[in-house]
């Protein structure tokens, strides 16, 4: 086995000029291109632009249809984008180039797209099939959405369904109403369980049908790691949410109920649950709702009693993950809903955030253990403790980029509560924001009433067209090879991590056999002079070019244009980033 720095275990009427856009994705005939009145677009009647070594340009509106670059032995990154915030979801072909030049197809990836990602004209690609905890993961995001805010203003931050004050003794039970399917349909199970941890932040209770499931010292372990390190890191970061049953505490619940979610021939075939928060318990008084602040986890299950079997050491290393995921959806819940009175957090924003609160556990390990201490391999970039935090992440991302024209990283795809994919690639976008802008980031984008594009402008102060453009130039601008990185101006960079040496290391582990295809996962397309290449991209996402123009090339003339010739709307959001290389 290879050895490397990463631990390797561990569209409607307004839009029907674009629905006629969206063969590209699908195989459709070309659309015959209308014509179109129009000034001269030769690079004489529109100025030419000249950028100095690594300064970028965000080129929208009307310019896109028309743009000149300074040539004479100059090489840019050219990327085109889609940001319309009301663009429905799917693959809208385009065309980008010199508008004297032949069209020529260009698949946007290697291969094509995948085939569950071909859409006919107007329809939305459905998904792969989701594992368990994927689809349990939909269903919760789905009715938190269905919460409707009370009328006539805002609700106290205690709201009326305290029940409890005190945290209760070491080995008191209480009855727990447990979730127990992933149907579209509630159901649940009275759990009877034992308080076995009380710390200032978290109590832990085990289902008495699993009380030996772990010892003492184990259950003392993972109290004190939750309470002191795991829940101070969530709220410290995104907030503390709601307290509805004035405990001040979260509640951690060990039990079968969660294993027995799915079979044991379901588990073989889709995977399981590790745990959930449900917030039905902050916004309900039904019978069925523990009024209170609940993480609901796995339990280990050796003999496969339940469900599929699970071993102790695979519970232990995969809660902690799981339960920073959660939580931070229990702090954005109970922060936008239960505090503010308003809706829940959009999909794609709260579950980059969830994604972003399993990095911040690996922080917490990274600060504890710095290189070359708590290495396995003492050339590893993380920490053995932080690995299960960090390098899911570090792969959906690559995925993401791998293929950026598929994924969106404002949206999810109709019907899904957003691809591991397109959360890596908004983890990502969050750590790019955060690095401009400080962790107190995170924070704000919690602790309020606002949600999605409109919460994001709000936090940054910046549009997020904007956003996405500069985002889509800093994945490659981070690290150009044999260019220092800090010859890139800070806006262009990652100051928290370098993505080269990241993803050398995922490709250093699992290499092409293990689907991570190339060292790097951006291979921009090359954009002769004199070309005119058609692609296909969805909202919220962009694909690389790469245009090197010689010394016998004075300018280069550069449209971007729907694929039928005819100019984007305003409502697309269409742009092209433009960045001289040095």
């Amino acid at each position: 086995m290879r050895t490397s720095s990463i631990d390797g275990r561990a569209a409607r009427s307004a839009y029907a000029t674009l629905a006629l856009l969206l063969a590209g994705c699908g195989g459709d005939a070309p659309v015959t291109p209308k014509p179109v009145a129009e000034a001269k677009c030769d690079g004489v009647t529109v100025s030419v632009r000249t950028l100095a070594p690594f300064e970028r340009v965000v080129i929208s509106g009307n310019d896109v249809t028309c743009f000149a670059l300074a040539g004479a032995d100059r090489e840019y990154l050219v990327v085109p984008q889609l940001t319309g915030a009301a663009l429905p979801y799917g693959g809208y072909g385009f065309r980008i180039g010199d508008p004297a030049a032949v069209i020529a197809r260009v698949e946007p990836t290697p291969g094509g797209e995948p085939s569950w990602l071909r859409v006919a004209q107007g329809t939305a690609p459905a998904e792969p099939p989701a594992d368990a905890q994927s689809r349990l993961d939909a269903l919760m995001r789905q009715r938190e959405a269905s919460w409707k805010p009370t009328r006539g203003g805002t609700r106290s931050g205690t709201p009326q369904l305290r029940v409890q004050s005190s945290a209760g003794a070491i080995d008191t039970t209480r009855t727990f109403s447990v979730l127990n399917t992933l149907g579209a349909t509630p159901g649940y199970t009275p759990v009877g369980a034992r308080l076995r941890f009380a710390g200032t932040r978290m109590l832990l209770y085990v289902d008495t049908l699993a009380s030996a499931s772990f010892t003492e010292a184990e259950l003392a372990g993972m109290g004190t790691l939750y309470d002191q390190r795991l829940a101070p890191a969530v709220t410290s970061t995104f907030g503390s949410g709601s307290d509805i049953d004035g405990n001040a505490r979260v509640i951690f619940l060990l039990t079968p109920t969660v294993n027995a979610m799915v079979t044991g021939s379901q588990c073989a075939a889709s995977g399981f649950v590790r745990g959930f928060f449900y917030n039905h318990d902050l916004n309900s008084t039904a019978a069925t709702s523990n009024r209170g602040e609940v993480f609901y986890a796995y339990v280990p299950d050796e003999t496969g009693r339940w469900s599929c079997a699970h071993t102790k050491t695979e519970v232990l290393a995969n809660l902690p993950p799981t339960f920073m995921h959660e939580l931070q959806h229990m702090v954005s819940f109970g922060e936008h809903a239960i505090k503010r009175n308003g809706t829940a957090e959009e999909p794609w924003l709260n579950e980059g955030l969830s994604h972003m609160a399993e990095e911040i556990g690996s922080l917490t390990y990274e600060t504890r253990f710095p290189s070359p201490s708590g290495r396995t391999n003492p050339t590893s970039i993380f920490p053995d403790s932080a690995s299960p935090f960090i390098n899911p992440n570090v792969l959906y991302s690559y995925r993401y980029l791998f293929s950026s024209a598929i994924y969106s990283i404002t949206s999810c795809a109709p019907g899904t509560f957003c691809s591991l994919a397109e959360r890596g690639g908004t983890w990502l976008f969050l750590r790019w924001v955060a690095d401009q802008r400080g962790s107190a980031t995170f924070r704000s984008l919690v602790e309020t009433n606002l949600t999605g594009r409109a919460n994001l402008e709000a936090v940054t102060g910046r549009p997020t067209a904007a956003l996405l453009g500069d985002f889509a130039l800093s994945v490659s601008a981070d690290s150009v090879i044999g260019v220092p990185r800090t010859a890139a101006p800070a806006t262009l960079r990652f100051s928290s991590r370098n993505l080269r040496q990241l993803y050398r290391s995922l490709f250093d582990v699992f290499g092409i056999q293990g689907g991570v295809g190339r060292p790097f996962p951006i291979e921009p397309l090359t954009l002769a002079s004199g070309t005119n290449l058609t692609g296909t991209m969805r909202p919220g996402t962009f694909l690389t070019y790469r245009m090197r123009l010689n010394a016998s090339t004075p300018s280069a003339v550069l449209r971007l244009l729907a694929v039928d010739g005819t100019p984007f709307p305003s409502t697309s959001g269409a742009q092209v980033s433009v960045l001289r290389l040095p």
